[in-house]
């Protein structure tokens, strides 16, 4: 039987350079999704996929995102004497602090270097890892499909979904073991190819943000060396869990609608899809919308 999945790690040490100048004043993990910042919206994922404790990679820049999840009597005393409780209980929604550990990245090395950075938190167990530029909606919690594929079959997993030609150079692809099984929804894979031409890309399935490994890889992460750019990606390690390690890694496409957080286009799409989700302001914003597409 394969170990619970207790543990994941959220990378949020960047800089958030596409959002600048907002982002020298304002972490961008704390931007918000209509009232809700998008660091509680991971958490909340990992939360309801029956995570247990969540590792945050930040740099010492941004220890105050934690403080988003502490509590805060001084607040919680305020709107409870003034009767606003209905508010008072969406703040107390936030107070999981106890289950976050902070790590410090001191230097921002890729995403390999921030993952190596929890190998002491992590230990000995399975882990999943959310990361914060990619926010998923979906009915069934995107990280959750991954940890129950995990469980059936013991081995790594890389959330997948297929993108345009466009999008190929955007992220990283997966190369399946076997070229017959690219489009279906699982697969394992023989590697990835970071950001490829599209005439040289292996397949249409990107690694967007959503994954599942065994403790073994940070072993491998915490000894690779850096590439051209100064950094550690994830993909570096794939060939050494896979030969030296025999493990299996599957690409997994996982159902929902993903957004790209680290843009400004993903931010404006995810605000406005989460208002004409939102009773309250479903009629209002669509009606706006469609005066808008009019002109």
């Amino acid at each position: 039987m394969n170990k619970k999945v207790r543990k994941l790690i959220i990378p949020a040490a960047g800089w958030g350079t596409r959002f600048l100048p907002l982002t020298k004043v304002i972490h961008k993990e704390l931007l918000p999704i209509l009232d809700t910042p998008l660091i509680s919206l991971l958490v909340d994922e990992a939360l309801a996929s029956g995570i247990e404790e969540i590792i945050l990679i930040i740099s010492e820049r941004k220890k105050d995102i934690a403080k988003y999840f502490e509590i805060n009597s001084d607040l919680e005393n305020e709107l409870a004497s003034k009767n606003k409780l209905s508010l008072l209980k969406k703040v107390q929604a936030t107070n999981v602090n106890g289950l976050i550990k902070i790590v410090i990245q001191e230097s921002q090395n890729g995403l390999g270097h921030a993952l190596a950075c929890a190998k002491d938190e992590i230990k000995d167990e399975p882990f999943a890892i959310i990361l914060g530029d990619d926010l998923i909606k979906s009915k069934t919690p995107a990280i959750k499909q991954l940890i129950e594929f995990y469980y059936k079959t013991g081995s790594n997993i890389l959330g997948v979904q297929s993108v345009c030609d466009s999008d190929v150079s955007k992220y990283g692809i997966v190369s399946p073991l076997n070229e017959s099984e690219k489009d279906n929804k699982f697969f394992k894979i023989k590697g990835a190819v970071e950001k490829p031409k599209l005439s040289e890309a292996p397949s249409h399935k990107a690694i967007l943000g959503r994954y599942v490994f065994n403790r073994e890889i940070l072993d491998i992460l915490s000894k690779i060396e850096y590439d051209g750019i100064n950094e550690i990606q994830v993909v570096d390690a794939f060939e050494k869990l896979q030969k030296d390690y025999k493990q299996d890694i599957y690409a997994f496409e996982f159902e929902g609608t993903r957004y790209d957080l680290g843009s400004v286009k993903g931010f404006v799409q995810a605000n406005i899809d989460y208002a004409l989700d939102n009773a309250e302001l479903k009629e209002d914003i669509a009606e706006y919308i469609s005066k808008k597409a009019e002109k």
